[in-house]
């Protein structure tokens, strides 16, 4: 059996090792190629295209590197399965960000005097609400984490939309959502108009979410507070990009699913599942 795999020159995350693929090889009696190859029975990453599948005829399985199934449009003879672990960093990485902002470290100053100006703005864990928008694996784990600090937690999963609240009066809103025609431009000037003027917007779910002509206007009209962004809807990040422009946005590259196991555990769970389904 061939199997395909993109997880080749690109972040540690993934870019699996050549002592990787010939574990794999050797554990499930199946050849691994980096190029794409006509008689490829499987396919394992997280980049498929329509080419894929014109180039690949013959695939059945679809393992996908990452957490959630929604950016795929597959046929539906194609079996297609995830590795939900990988998200295993996401909800710590937005803990890391609702800190970082509560504590004003997104405004630090080496100037004491400076920083008094946001004093008013930092309040203790058991004063702060947050909105999880989106109530899947992910933000039920911030859910635990946030709650275990004493914050206050109001969830919405992915099928009631945010616009049905007529106010959304939280200090953060934390954005787990995956990208589905449901989800695309969820948040928007209606969005941001609700929001609490001191209030923040966390993304770690997908940058399309997000309308970022509406969010830039919001951060520069003080409509909310600031933003933290580890995606945004054209990755890479342009240099040209706006929001690169403003001091009260906060924008990782993609990073928050960074830890130091992360490939091992994609490696291991498609041993399990290809294994399975050579059964």
């Amino acid at each position: 059996m061939i199997v395909y795999t993109d997880l080749c020159n690109r972040t540690k995350n993934y870019t699996l090792t050549d002592e990787m693929i010939h574990m794999v090889e050797s554990q499930c009696d199946v050849k691994i190629t980096t190029i794409i190859n006509p008689n490829a029975e499987v396919y394992w990453g997280d980049k498929i295209t329509q080419q894929h599948l014109e180039v690949m005829p013959h695939l059945k399985w679809v393992h996908l590197s990452k957490t959630g199934t929604g950016k795929f449009n597959l046929p539906d003879d194609i079996s297609v399965t995830n590795t939900p672990n990988s998200s295993n960093g996401v909800a710590e990485y937005a803990v890391a960000g609702v800190l970082h902002l509560l504590r004003g470290l997104d405004r630090m100053s080496n100037n004491r005097l400076e920083f008094d100006k946001n004093i008013d703005y930092i309040k203790p864990f058991n004063q702060i609400s947050c909105l999880i928008v989106g109530y899947g694996r992910i933000g039920k784990e911030i859910d635990r984490l946030l709650s275990a600090l004493g914050m206050k937690i109001t969830n919405l999963d992915r099928h009631t939309h945010i616009t049905n609240l007529k106010e959304l009066p939280y200090d953060f809103v934390i954005n787990t959502l995956p990208l589905s025609h449901e989800t695309i431009n969820y948040f928007t000037t209606e969005t941001f108009g609700k929001m609490n003027k001191n209030s923040y917007i966390l993304n770690i779910g997908r940058g399309e979410t997000i309308n970022e002509d509406d969010l830039f206007n919001a951060l520069t009209t003080k409509q909310i507070r600031g933003a933290f962004l580890d995606v945004v809807q054209n990755e890479p990040i342009k240099y040209d990009n706006r929001l690169l422009k403003l001091d009260n946005v906060f924008i990782s590259p993609h990073i928050a699913n960074a830890l130091y196991n992360a490939l091992d555990t994609q490696v291991q769970t498609f041993i399990e599942k290809l294994k399975e389904y050579n059964k």
